[in-house]
């Protein structure tokens, strides 16, 4: 029998690839690392991935996917938070106590990360796609790079600022704060630059292997609609 065609070659990989980012990340958040007086989180350069996979979904495959890809990020979160809260909530055994607390001391604080995360997201994330969209319209397919890191300074600036104030305000001392969120602003504008080349090859390749250059005119760019399929 045969088989159906995959409409897309590569859109998978790019889905296991973001959703990772976003798993792996949101385990990472709450493990600060001190570098000489500055504080990063633990997964901060995983997650600064994710903008970029977006950016190169939404310029290939187009606003609608993207849209659904960001989706897909924050229930898998949401999945991961509700399993933790409640398997770290139930009674372990006497000799595992100790390791019992350690999950909880870990993942505890995972539920207000993932709200605020979600938060920051749909706001700052959107705005990025969004951006990323409507400037191809304007500049007809040009300057990705330039559009990639554009929006993402923008949206990743905001995801970022709204995250680190939302996670940690009242557990980071407020002296202590300026020394978390610059360095995590200054490392999304180092990293969206530096992302942006291998993003633009890789934005040359797919378009090419798809024979896909998606353009988002007349799109529904809301972006609590989930299907794809426009009336």
């Amino acid at each position: 029998m045969n088989q159906p065609r995959m409409p897309y070659k590569y859109l998978m990989v790019f889905v296991v690839a973001f959703v990772a980012c976003y798993m792996t990340q949101a385990v990472l958040l709450n493990r600060l690392i001190d570098i000489h007086g500055l504080y990063i989180t633990g997964g901060t350069f995983i997650y600064f991935v994710s903008p970029l996979i977006s950016d190169v979904v939404t310029e290939v495959y187009g606003y609608r996917i993207a849209r659904q890809l960001l989706w897909l990020g924050l229930f898998s979160v949401i999945f991961l938070t509700i399993s933790v809260n409640i398997f770290i909530r139930l009674p372990s055994p006497p000799f595992w106590e100790a390791n019992a607390a350690a999950y909880v001391i870990a993942l505890g604080s995972l539920f207000r990360n993932t709200v605020a995360g979600i938060f920051a997201i749909l706001i700052g994330q959107f705005i990025n796609i969004y951006l990323i969209s409507k400037w191809k319209i304007i500049l007809q397919g040009r300057f990705f790079w330039l559009r990639s890191v554009g929006a993402s300074i923008i949206g990743d600036g905001l995801t970022v600022t709204l995250a680190i104030v939302l996670i940690f305000a009242g557990r980071v001392p407020a002296e202590k704060f300026a020394a978390l969120l610059i360095p995590e602003l200054i490392i999304m504008v180092i990293f969206t630059a530096l992302g942006g080349l291998p993003a633009t090859l890789l934005v040359k390749l797919v378009s090419k292997a798809e024979s896909l250059n998606s353009y988002d005119i007349g799109v529904n760019f809301n972006p609590f609609k989930l299907t794809t399929k426009e009336n």
